[in-house]
C-alpha cells in the first residue's frame, strides 16, 4: 500500500479496493447457481430478487445459502484469492479467517437489519481486517456505513458512560457521523470491524446481497483470553507456513513447562 492509501485506511478506518474480475465471477455465479438449485428459477436477477420472495421465507433460503457457499472450499479461496493482495498489505500473509457470512437485504425488510456496532463487542481480535463484498451495485441505505475510528471511540465512550444510551438513539444521535459505502459491481471494503458500522432499513429500489469475512495474521492476538473467538473455533488457519505447520504438530514447548 502507497503511504497515502495507509493514511487514509488509519484515518477512515476503510479503503476501497477492485477485485480480481474471474474470481468475483466465480463468486457471484456460485450465489446465483445455488439460488437456482434452491428455487428451482430459470434465471435469477439480484437486484430484483425482493419481486420473487417474501420476507418471511428469506432467512430460511439465507442459511441454506450460507451453508452451501461455506461448505465450498473453493469458494473460500476465491473470496480470498479476489483480495489477496490488498489482504497481506493489510494485515500479513500468514492467515487464519473466519467464516463466511451472507447478507441479503430487501427493500423495505426490517428483519435484516444489523445495527451499529464493533466487532470487539463480541470478543473478536482487535488486530483483524473485514472484506466486505457486495454482488450488485450499492449505495446509499442499500449500502453500509462505517463511522471513522476517532468517532468511534467519542461514541463508545459515551455508550460506556451514559447506561440510559440504547441503539434506537444512537443512531439517531450519531446519524451525520454515519459515512455510506457506495460501490460498483466489483468493487469491494476492507475495513476495520473495530469502528463502528452497521445498515438500516433499506430504503432504495434494490435488493442488496453482500457477503463478508474476516481476516487476521496467525499471530496477532486473538480476543480476551479463554474467549471463544480463537483459531480452531473461530478462525481457520489459511495459508499457515513450513515452520508455523511444524510447530504445530511437534509441542516443543512442552519439555519446557
Amino acid at each position: 500500500m502507497k503511504n497515502s492509501e495507509v493514511n487514509f485506511f488509519i484515518k477512515n478506518g476503510f479503503f476501497k479496493i477492485k477485485l480480481q474480475h474471474n474470481n468475483f465471477l466465480y463468486l457471484k455465479n456460485k450465489i446465483k447457481d445455488t439460488l437456482k438449485k434452491q428455487l428451482n428459477f430459470k434465471k435469477i436477477n439480484l437486484e430484483k430478487f425482493h419481486k420473487r420472495i417474501r420476507i418471511e421465507e428469506l432467512n430460511d433460503l439465507r442459511l441454506k445459502v450460507f451453508k452451501k457457499i461455506n461448505d465450498d472450499n473453493k469458494f473460500k479461496q476465491n473470496t480470498y484469492e479476489s483480495a489477496k493482495k490488498f489482504i497481506h498489505e493489510t494485515v500479513g500473509n500468514e492467515l487464519c479467517s473466519s467464516d463466511i457470512n451472507l447478507s441479503i437485504q430487501l427493500p423495505g425488510d426490517k428483519s435484516s437489519l444489523l445495527e451499529m456496532h464493533s466487532d470487539f463487542f463480541s470478543g473478536e481480535s482487535l488486530f483483524q481486517i473485514n472484506l466486505w463484498i457486495p454482488f450488485v451495485n450499492v449505495k446509499k441505505t442499500q449500502s453500509m456505513f462505517i463511522i471513522n475510528p476517532a468517532d468511534s471511540l467519542k461514541i463508545l465512550k459515551k455508550i460506556k458512560y451514559d447506561k440510559n444510551l440504547n441503539f434506537d438513539d444512537i443512531n439517531k444521535k450519531f446519524k451525520k457521523q454515519m459515512r455510506w459505502i457506495n460501490l460498483k459491481l466489483g468493487e469491494a471494503i476492507l475495513f476495520s470491524p473495530n469502528c463502528l458500522h452497521g445498515n438500516v432499513v433499506n430504503c432504495e429500489k434494490n435488493t442488496r446481497w453482500s457477503i463478508n469475512i474476516r481476516y487476521k495474521n496467525i499471530y496477532s492476538p486473538c480476543g480476551k483470553e479463554r474467549n471463544e473467538k480463537k483459531i480452531g473455533s473461530f478462525y481457520t488457519l489459511l495459508n499457515p507456513k513450513a515452520v508455523t505447520q511444524f510447530n504445530l504438530k511437534y509441542d516443543f514447548d512442552e519439555i519446557t513447562n
